[in-house]
């Protein structure tokens, strides 16, 4: 077999290999996220982290996650889940002078951190944009 004839039927394998794989680079993606979001609408998971985070998290990381004088932005750098959920259950101090109390104890935030996560996930993606987010209807 002469060398293009190698190099082109490794090219057919290869392709062949890599459109029978059974997930798309699409569904590989999709498949670390919390959110859903379809037509510019959030999933109910999505939508219930909207509510709790400006419950309780806008008063210092700012509207949508974006930031404050108070808080650091959870949008613009996000955290991998555990690290978030780790920080939202115990709180942070950073340079002592100032720090997130931990909310494992509160039954408004601690039983929905995977639902915020999805939230500021998605806004920090780019699928929400600022604002109320408008729901998926079951």
């Amino acid at each position: 077999m002469r060398p293009l004839q190698r190099l082109l039927l490794f090219a057919v394998v290869a392709c062949g290999v890599a459109v029978g794989s059974g997930r798309s680079s699409q569904e590989d993606a999709a498949a670390d996220k919390f959110y859903k979001v379809v037509d510019g609408k959030a999933d109910a998971r999505t939508y219930n982290g909207y509510r709790r985070y400006h419950a309780g998290c806008n008063h210092c990381h700012g509207p949508d996650g974006v930031g404050s004088t108070f808080a650091s932005s959870l949008v613009n750098r996000p955290l991998d889940i555990e690290t978030f959920r780790r920080i939202v259950r115990d709180g942070q101090s950073t340079s002592g002078s100032s720090a997130m109390k931990g909310f494992a104890n509160d039954p408004n935030f601690a039983p929905y951190i995977d639902d915020i996560y999805a939230y500021l996930q998605a806004r920090a993606d780019g699928a929400l944009g600022r604002g109320r987010p408008k729901r998926v209807e079951p």
